[in-house]
């Protein structure tokens, strides 16, 4: 018994260390980047570099090169999202970093889907923006990196109501799928990004499907252990 006991306590140090976050390196080497520019002729997202006078979100060797020059009239930005595809909910986001040659003008956003869909926003068939659907973005200013302190500069409605930090969001949205945009706005400079690191923690679906696996084996080890002293 007391052997049994001992092998079903080592088969949870695994488990006991997945509470823990992991790290996730974004470089220009990795999949799942996306690039975004707004110019005055729109918002637009791609999964292949953006470039345009006003604009530009591209690569150049191990950095993500970014400009944005303030137009005449109107407004430009340039950056790249993270997290495009849903793969991330924001009660799973724990720290943003982002290493970059001029911190003084990375900004860090977050789209949250608070519509529900399981999408960012509306996009036409050219990648262009036409609409919210129903979701939220806002921005934490002028920064590097992000924590669940972080104070956000502004959020959209319906986010809005619960953003006094990002812990708050989190406890308000736990399970909306959150994208990360970091760039630069409308200041008429240029920023290289070299990577991006993102700490999250595992999906709670992971800790049922591995702690259901170890009762099963918990259960297999003990029949098989009756079955040999019935012998």
């Amino acid at each position: 018994m007391r052997t049994g006991f001992a092998l079903f306590a080592m088969s949870l140090v695994p488990f006991a260390g997945l509470s823990s976050a992991t790290t996730f390196l974004f470089t220009t080497a990795s999949p799942g980047v996306n690039y975004a520019v707004n110019n005055p002729t729109g918002f637009f997202v791609s999964s292949a570099p953006i470039s345009s006078p006003l604009a530009s979100a591209d690569q150049s060797g191990t950095s993500f090169t970014l400009s944005a020059t303030a137009p005449t009239t109107g407004y430009s930005d340039a950056g790249i999202v993270l997290y495009f595809n849903g793969g991330l909910t924001l009660g799973q986001l724990q720290d943003v970093a982002v290493v970059t040659d001029n911190p003084s003008a990375m900004n860090i956003n977050l789209w949250v889907d608070t519509g529900g869909d399981g999408q960012f926003f509306a996009f036409d068939g050219t990648g262009m923006l036409t609409g919210l659907n129903g979701d939220s973005y806002g921005s934490f200013g002028q920064t590097t990196s992000l924590s669940a302190s972080s104070v956000p500069a502004f959020f959209t409605a319906p986010a809005s109501a619960h953003s006094t930090s990002l812990a708050d969001l989190q406890n308000s949205y736990p399970n909306a799928p959150v994208a990360i945009w970091a760039g630069i706005t409308n200041a008429g400079i240029s920023a290289d990004i070299s990577s991006i690191t993102v700490d999250a923690t595992p999906e709670p679906a992971s800790f049922l499907l591995i702690g259901a696996g170890l009762i099963s084996i918990t259960i297999i080890f003990r029949r098989g252990r009756s079955n040999t002293q019935s012998r």
